[in-house]
Formats: structure tokens, sequence, C-alpha cells
């Protein structure tokens, strides 16, 4: 997580292709994630997003982050992403791989009620070269926490709902989970979720989330997420 303060910028094209579609606007698609129920929003701020029925590719522009210090007084929200609202209990997962070529360049899951209240659960180079896992929970100030380092250039990553609270999680496989964080965001706003990519030192960075899934349904078991 990169501590930089960065700005946004926005264009306003939309560009149609037949395997999927490729956006330039912050916009609500027409196009769908299969498992979804949901319309999706996206927002090409620093980047561009390619959407197909299962799959998503962001790729980020160097000076994209996501990101509160300790304090509120720094922070950057100019990170491309793919984003909707769900309703009630959910557990939703992807797939997220990249050929990473810079610190602190990654893909995440998000939950984003706003630019002070929102959640990301992210896999990114860490500084050190090595490619791991790391949160920021933003509630005003944010609050970062480290989960280890991953060998493979992918990374199951996965977040779940109950009540207000949300919990992420982190798997090899998409099978066996990890519990990383769990967590509640002050705010009425209702929050939607989604999938962010980022680069604040490389020129650009690829991420592509597969192997998406979404139950609008509460866990049955807390530790697993499922």
């Amino acid at each position: 997580m990169y501590k930089g303060l960065i700005t946004n910028s926005i264009v306003t094209a939309v560009l149609i292709f037949t395997s999927g579609v490729a956006f330039s606007a912050n916009t609500i698609s027409d196009k769908k994630i299969d498992v979804v129920p949901y319309a999706i929003n996206v927002n090409e701020q620093g980047g561009n997003v390619f959407v197909t029925s299962d799959a998503i590719t962001i790729t980020a522009k160097k000076g994209t982050d996501l990101f509160t210090n300790t304090t509120g007084d720094e922070n950057a929200d100019n990170s491309p992403r793919v984003l909707f609202t769900p309703k009630g209990d959910f557990i939703f997962s992807a797939k997220v791989s990249t050929e990473f070529n810079a610190a602190y360049g990654g893909g995440a899951l998000m939950v984003y009620a706003n630019g002070q209240q929102w959640g990301k659960l992210l896999f990114e180079r860490f500084k050190s070269g090595k490619n791991g896992v790391a949160t920021t929970v933003s509630t005003i100030k944010g609050d970062d926490a480290y989960h280890g380092t991953r060998t493979a250039s992918y990374q199951y990553l996965k977040i779940a709902r109950h009540d207000t609270s949300y919990v992420f999680y982190t798997s090899n496989d998409g099978q066996l989970w990890n519990f990383e964080r769990h967590f509640s965001l002050d705010t009425s706003v209702g929050a939607k979720i989604g999938f962010t990519a980022q680069s604040p030192l490389a020129d650009a960075l690829k991420v592509t989330f597969t192997d998406i899934r979404y139950k609008g349904e509460r866990f049955k078991d807390y530790w697993q997420g499922e």
C-alpha cells in the first residue's frame, strides 16, 4: 500500500467489443457478470477496464492507489474499479492474477461506501520484492495490516458480509480459506463491493479477475466464509 496523495481523472467515452466491453467512463454498464445479480458501475479513473460475462481485466496506470494513512490527513482514491451494490448478506470471491512489476502494485476486492469509509483486500508486491496480501480499513483514518507472503502470481480473495460486518479471506486454491480480518464501516450509506487494481510506481499493471463467485446468503462457517 503506497503512501502517496493522488488526484482523480475521468474521461468520457464507451467502446464496445464483441467479446466484452471496454470502458473509458464512470458509467453504469449494460454488460453483466453472469454470477452477479446486480448492475455494475465501471470507473476508469487512472486506467482502463475490460468486462466479459465471467472475467474482468483492469489495467491501472502509474500513480493509482486507494489509501488512507493512520491520521487521515493523507489519502488516495483514484484506482480504476468495477463495483456493484449488494443487498443483505453475501459471499463474494474471485481469483486475482497478475505479473507484478513494482512495489505496491496489485489487485484487490474492495468494500466502498465513500472516500473515507472503505475496506480493501489486496494481493500486491511488497517493498521487499515478495508477493503477499495486505488489507486496509478506512474509517476516516486508515488501519493497515499485512498477512504474509505468497509464492504464486495469483491468489483467491473473498469478502463475506453478515449483518453490518465484513470478513476478508484468502486462499491458494479457492477451496480452503484463511480468515484474515473482520471489521465494520461506520456509515448509513449502502456500501458497494467489487474489483480494483493499483500501480503507484510502475507505468502500468494489468490485473485479471476470474472464477468470480457470488452468493446472496449468510455463511454457515465463520472461519471459512462458506
